[in-house]
């Protein structure tokens, strides 16, 4: 199990949040990928779990800011997965191990609960370089009982090293359009 005693826990808790999931055939099953999504509320990452837990039974590694690390090393590497975001350049050389590890990995490329015209290039570069897929998930998110609700698009191959910020954009593009078909 990913997450051996906390799935018990979990799986009823965030069922009662979500009311639906689409596109749960779109996730890979024997490659590793990168789960680039919009970023809503704080919850979101376990909204994003649900789906890979529920068909993989695999941990995501997601990219995590100095908030959480309060909570201690053992449980924010250790047990929940994350990369720490101190340092971009180690936190993206982590990530980039873990996908040649076969794990898989979460990253918000807004870089935080907002909108942007300029995300980050972290995923597009990391699924260039490892040659891994993209799965974009749009997300509506809500702390209210079973009004979430998570649109996982097609898995994505990146392979040009060009213009690495229009494909970006283009990538949160498509998370978006996932994310208006979700009322």
């Amino acid at each position: 199990m990913a997450y051996p005693i906390s799935k018990w826990l979990y799986f009823p808790l965030i069922r009662i949040l979500i009311r639906r999931v689409e596109g749960m055939e779109n996730i890979p099953r024997k490659k590793p990928f990168i789960l680039a999504s919009n970023h809503e509320k704080l919850i979101d990452p376990f909204y994003i779990l649900y789906p890979i837990l529920k068909k993989l039974n695999k941990k995501v590694h997601f990219l995590s800011t100095g908030r959480w690390w309060f909570l201690g090393d053992a449980i924010c590497r250790r047990w929940a997965g994350c990369i720490p975001l101190f340092n971009a350049e180690q936190a993206y050389n982590e990530a980039k191990e873990l996908i040649k590890s076969k794990e898989i990995i979460g990253i918000f490329p807004e870089g935080g609960t907002h909108r942007t015209k300029n995300p980050k290039t972290g995923a597009v570069r990391l699924a260039i370089e490892t040659n891994a897929l993209v799965l974009p998930v749009g997300l509506r998110s809500s702390y209210f009982p079973f009004t979430s609700v998570l649109s996982i698009g097609k898995p994505i191959h990146f392979k040009s090293k060009k213009n690495i910020k229009n494909q970006a954009k283009e990538l949160m593009k498509c998370i978006y359009n996932l994310q208006k078909f979700l009322d």
